[in-house]
């Protein structure tokens, strides 16, 4: 190089990863999901960090233990970027207070209606049938989806890009802490975020419906 001189490069700019904090209602089959989902969106290029953790109780109860996990990891200096719950309609009575906790809390609640697989199927089919809970459950079965609340070890998670598309077009209006029509699910503002999109201002709100 002239006069001896060397051009400094700089080091490609990386974003940093995102700290997402994932409360899910379903004690197997969502956090199963959530894991093999990150791995997927992982290979593709995306960099955040998801820590799924079960509670197997109600939609409140889920927002409560996210608020827990939310304020220990804060105070060990390991504080989340976002933090999501993942609840269902289903026959749950304490519904109504968790979108009104979640919102207080600033906490991304995303409800599936009827249930989480609703969002499952989509992965599989283009169909917006609202069907009972045995109904889906005997569907994922059929499909080669879950088997016994088992993810499928050869889940398509290529296909969630369809499976968002199809819950949009489905509910236009969806938005964390909005319980939408049946079926439906607002698990692609969980796909965006595992994606690096959106701040706490851009994905949307979490008002209640």
């Amino acid at each position: 190089m002239a006069g001896g001189q060397r051009r400094r490069r700089g080091r490609p700019h990386r974003q940093p990863a995102r700290r997402i904090l994932v409360v899910t209602e379903g004690t197997r089959t969502e956090p199963q999901y959530v894991e093999g989902l990150n791995r997927y969106l992982r290979s593709k290029g995306a960099t955040a960090i998801v820590k799924p953790v079960s509670v197997g109780k109600d939609p409140l109860r889920v927002v409560q233990k996210c608020i827990e996990k939310r304020n220990e990891a804060k105070e060990n200096d390991r504080k989340y970027d976002d933090c999501v719950c993942l609840v269902d309609v289903d026959e749950h009575q304490t519904l109504p207070a968790a979108i009104k906790l979640a919102e207080r809390e600033k906490i991304r609640l995303l409800i599936s209606n009827l249930k989480f697989e609703a969002w499952l199927r989509w992965h599989a089919e283009d169909k917006r049938s609202a069907l009972t809970s045995a109904q889906l459950d005997e569907l994922m079965d059929k499909l080669g989806l879950v088997k016994g609340k088992i993810l499928s070890q050869s889940f398509p998670f290529h296909r969630v890009h369809d499976a968002s598309g199809i819950a949009q077009a489905i509910d236009p209006e969806m938005r964390p802490g909005r319980k939408g029509p049946n079926p439906s699910s607002a698990m692609p503002f969980l796909v965006e975020l595992m994606q690096g999109a959106g701040t706490a201002e851009g994905l949307g709100d979490s008002k209640t419906a």
